[in-house]
């Protein structure tokens, strides 16, 4: 951006130098002369060859200017496309990836989703408490049998 600036300030510039004096001098008169003949004015006569200079390097400069601007334009739209494309590979990486995330995630939902209809048998918690339940009866039939037999020595 700064590129384009510096080249469009540049053109106005060398713009303003060659039509600028045109301005000033909007009286311009052209008269050919001969040689030895007086000139009708005071001024600057150019032959020829130093008129057609004058107008080749106006043009040649207006071209380079053109050329540089032309440059410019196409280098910055060069950049801003790089990095459009830089971005959309950005994007695409983490759309694939988001995307594979959430069928791993989904294969394991439906997995785990199966293995619970799989298990419809005794929960564990039935089972914890069926434990707790045949440990006591066997600690309290174990209890009441010592005590039987101490009894029975005891007697």
């Amino acid at each position: 951006m700064k590129s384009i600036i510096h080249y469009l300030t540049c053109a106005i510039f060398t713009a303003q130098i060659l039509i600028y004096p045109t301005l000033v001098y909007a009286d311009e008169q052209v008269t050919t002369l001969d040689v030895g003949e007086a000139a009708p004015y005071a001024g600057t006569l150019f032959n020829t060859e130093a008129a057609a200079r004058l107008l080749t390097d106006l043009e040649f400069t207006q071209e380079s200017c053109n050329i540089q601007i032309d440059a410019a334009v196409k280098t910055s739209a060069a950049e801003y496309q790089f990095k459009l494309d830089k971005l959309q590979a950005s994007l695409d990486y983490c759309t694939s990836t988001c995307e594979s995330r959430l069928e791993i995630k989904n294969d394991q939902i439906v997995f785990l989703q199966d293995e619970l209809k799989k298990r419809k048998g005794l929960s564990p918690g039935w089972t914890f408490v069926g434990g707790v339940v045949a440990g006591s009866l066997l600690a309290i039939g174990t209890a009441y049998a010592y005590g039987q037999v101490v009894q029975v020595n005891v007697n």
